[in-house]
């Protein structure tokens, strides 16, 4: 296997599986078409890492957005209570046609839970002015109030960059996420912000080695001062603690090394080095050439002997004649 090969393999064990994706798009759009049919939404949307592509597995809680009718602005819109009221509207409506489905409400989502394990979301309930802007406003129980969202702009952003990029920037992204998850700081470091650092750093086509080693240096230089969302309307860096800051970079400054020595190492021929480097800052999901060797050794060692006929023959114990008397 060579780096390439390997990269490929790792870009497979990143995408969600399949069949879990088509059932979550399958649930959603059955959620939408209940919640449009009782005239409480005039269309739904994915957003978030699911809808952006970014996400990486095992599948888990997919956003999506509830775009209310204009009808309800009135009574919601104005009022303290009305985001609450926006959450119950929909539990309301969803409960009698997903029996055994749990209901939870959140800062800006109602966390539904559908039975018999089909997927998990969280429906954010929000008004679209229409205006062409990507922006939305979204419920906010804390606030009580609707608060400005960008979630149809960052996808715009993102799709966009994506293509400029030949299809590859989703794939790094998601490589970049698990650097992030197998050095443990993902709690400290949310997606959002590792997706606005490769944002930053992949602006074209590039190979996926090259593309992760640029986005991890990267985020060393935007952690020591302010950035944005990709769509520059958002300074993301402001929702970060002091010492989640502190941990990231600590952390970063070390991966971001290791990656480039990774690059060194294939631009000098030892690929098999390299390879040692991505799977460790990779995990488990890029082959390891340790792991093949261990593989080997393992096929060899549970392998029966054969022993050519040839010298079984000669092996074989001859009877000693005697001379005949």
């Amino acid at each position: 296997m060579d780096l390439s090969q390997r990269f490929s393999a790792a870009d497979d064990n990143l995408k969600l599986d399949p069949d879990e994706h088509k059932q979550a798009v399958e649930a959603h759009n059955h959620l939408g078409d209940v919640l449009v049919a009782a005239g409480v939404a005039k269309r739904t949307r994915l957003q978030g890492s699911f809808a952006r592509k970014t996400m990486l597995p095992p599948l888990h809680d997919v956003d999506k957005v509830i775009e209310l009718v204009d009808d309800l602005r009135a009574e919601l819109e104005g009022s303290s209570v009305g985001p609450r009221r926006a959450m119950d509207i929909i539990c309301s409506t969803v409960r009698p046609e997903f029996p055994g489905a749990g209901f939870e409400v959140k800062k800006h989502s109602l966390g539904i839970t559908l039975p018999d394990g089909q997927c998990d979301f969280d429906a954010v309930p929000a008004f679209n002015d229409e205006d062409g802007s990507g922006w939305i406003k979204i419920a906010d129980t804390t606030a009580l109030s609707w608060k400005p969202s960008n979630t149809y702009a960052l996808i715009d952003a993102v799709s966009a960059r994506n293509q400029a990029c030949d299809g590859r920037f989703v794939r790094q992204v998601r490589m970049v996420k698990q650097v992030v998850s197998v050095a443990g700081i993902s709690e400290a470091l949310p997606g959002l912000h590792v997706e606005s650092f490769c944002y930053e750093a992949i602006t074209e086509t590039l190979a996926h080695p090259d593309a992760v080693a640029v986005a991890l240096t990267k985020a060393t230089e935007l952690l020591d001062a302010s950035y944005f969302d990709p769509t520059g309307a958002d300074r993301i860096s402001d929702r970060l603690q002091p010492h989640q800051v502190a941990l990231a970079k600590s952390v970063l400054v070390v991966k971001a090394a290791r990656a480039v020595q990774a690059l060194r190492l294939a631009g000098d021929g030892d690929e098999q080095g390299a390879a040692l480097i991505w799977a460790e800052l990779l995990g488990e999901v890029f082959p390891s050439p340790a792991d093949e060797e261990r593989e080997a050794l393992r096929r060899l060692h549970a392998a029966p002997i054969l022993v050519p006929a040839a010298a079984a023959v000669a092996a074989t114990p001859t009877r000693a004649w005697g001379r005949s008397v």
